[in-house]
């Protein structure tokens, strides 16, 4: 069907915030980072509208089907094939006074870029980017070879405005309030790292109109006095994300963690409180983008972060032990090159019915499914806490004793600096997909997260010295009940 039949075009302009850290790649290493963020011709970071349109034509399959895909955002099969009736524009940054950064800034208007405190912040991050630490560990709780990497971020809370345009043959088609309602859905997350905590998007503006180009003349000229920027609203209606009919219900579990004592996640730069000697060990920081309720962003400096990525490890390597149990697979019995084979294969269908598993393992699981890849059902969100009272900051020394002498060990004395008795709330989002994992796969997740409430299952550094234990309990009925029904399900 060619364009000419679809007279109608439905048009939304929309503001989507960061509401975690950003990690759209370039796709290579730059030579000092591992990930970098893709950019503009300004240099500012952006969202691509292939990156966009990517996640939004995936999650039109999980709700309409491969065959409704095909028609909407198009196909192409041998020599037959289909143009897209949906387009989507390329996603430009905001400035601190909400308005976009569109086109290459030449001359005078370049000084934009350096006046603006936001827009001067995302330039000096191709130099000095703000960038997460990633390691993967092994069943032993050590780094697995090859598995250090780092990964650039833009920080969370900045905006962007972005356009879509989908091409019909009648007024209310109903692939349109559908397609808006993906804007606000909670799976909508963009990047790399979606599964540890980056790339959550929050709607926070709707302009939506319709013009009938083969209507009266009228419409016409309506359509044409359309203005170009993204940030123009002559001409559109503000309205609320719609509701989609055909999504599948999302669980999400909240629990609330009280510390037990002490806890230390990541490495940070800067410490929480004055010393006349810096701790060795710091609690991670990173600065968060703020708005009010003018529209006026600023940087929030400093705010102790908690990643996704340290509680989902935690929890995967939890799942996988509770798994065994419920399997009864033990090393008892078994012989040394039984237990070494086991080790290697790093297998645990529930970790990968749950938590997913990367493409290219070199694992039996991996090979056997052609190196392909799966993401997780789960998603976790980062936590940014506000910095805490001295009350709430602990400073410990640490040595390592020459068994021989009874003395320090030389350059074995350093500091840490911790959080004391900092609460947490964890928000774990089960995707419709995770009521299709075996129910012992289910009933070995319910228990990893009853031990991380019961001080069984330590988070952040320093576990063995006692560190990072949790006493917690659900914040809602939905979360208590879904752990109940997991062991009631038998």
């Amino acid at each position: 069907m060619s364009r000419l039949k679809r007279s109608v075009l439905h048009l939304a302009r929309f503001t989507l915030e960061a509401g975690s850290a950003l990690s759209i790649g370039t796709g290579g290493s730059d030579g000092v980072y591992d990930h970098p963020i893709v950019r503009d011709a300004n240099g500012l970071p952006m969202i691509p509208g292939t990156s966009l349109a990517g996640v939004l034509r995936h999650l039109w399959i999980q709700n309409q089907g491969e065959t409704a895909a095909d028609r909407l955002f198009g196909h192409q099969e041998r020599d037959s094939g289909a143009a897209s009736r949906l387009e989507v524009a390329t996603c430009v940054l905001q400035d601190s006074h909400g308005r976009p950064v569109e086109g290459l800034l030449l001359g005078p208007d370049r000084q934009r870029l350096d006046n603006d405190p936001l827009l001067r912040a995302a330039l000096a991050g191709r130099e000095d980017p703000v960038f997460r630490d990633r390691v993967r560990l092994t069943h032993r709780g050590v780094a697995k070879n090859n598995g250090k990497f780092d990964r650039s971020v833009l920080l969370a809370g900045y905006r962007f405005s972005g356009e879509l345009r989908l091409w019909s043959e009648q007024q209310d088609d109903p692939d349109w309030p559908e397609l808006l309602a993906l804007l606000n859905d909670p799976r909508l997350r963009l990047g790399g790292a979606t599964r540890a905590g980056l790339g959550a998007l929050v709607l926070r503006r709707l302009q939506v109109a319709s013009f009938d180009l083969a209507g009266t003349p009228e419409e016409i000229a309506r359509f044409r006095s359309l203005p170009q920027s993204l940030d123009a609203t002559t001409g559109l209606k503000a309205m609320d994300p719609p509701i989609s009919k055909s999504q599948a219900p999302i669980r999400r579990l909240r629990l609330r963690l009280e510390a037990n004592d002490f806890w230390r996640i990541g490495q940070g730069n800067e410490p929480l409180g004055q010393y006349e000697k810096t701790p060795d060990l710091l609690p991670k920081t990173e600065p968060v983008v703020r708005w009010d309720r003018q529209g006026q962003g600023r940087i929030e400096p400093r705010l102790a972060l908690v990643p996704a990525s340290s509680v989902k490890g935690a929890l995967a390597h939890r799942t996988a032990f509770h798994w065994n149990v419920l399997k009864g697979e033990f090393v008892d019995g078994k012989t040394p090159e039984q237990i070494q084979a086991w080790e290697a294969s790093e297998d645990c269908a529930a970790v990968q019915e749950l938590f997913g598993y990367a493409k290219d393992r070199e694992t039996a699981a991996g090979r056997a499914r052609n190196a392909t890849g799966r993401a997780g059902r789960l998603l976790i969100d980062d936590l940014y806490l506000p910095l805490p009272g001295p009350q709430h900051i602990g400073h410990l020394m640490h040595n390592s004793i020459d068994r021989f002498t009874g003395g320090v060990r030389n350059r074995m004395l350093f500091s840490e600096e911790l959080l004391y008795k900092q609460p947490i709330e964890l928000t774990i989002t089960l995707l419709p997909g995770v009521e299709g994992t075996t129910p012992d796969a289910r009933r070995a997740l319910a228990r990893a997260l009853n031990d991380l409430c019961a001080g069984r299952l330590a988070l952040g550094a320093g576990t063995t010295k006692g560190h990072g234990t949790f006493s917690g309990q659900p914040l809602d009925e939905e979360t208590r009940t879904w752990l109940q029904s997991q062991e009631e399900n038998r």
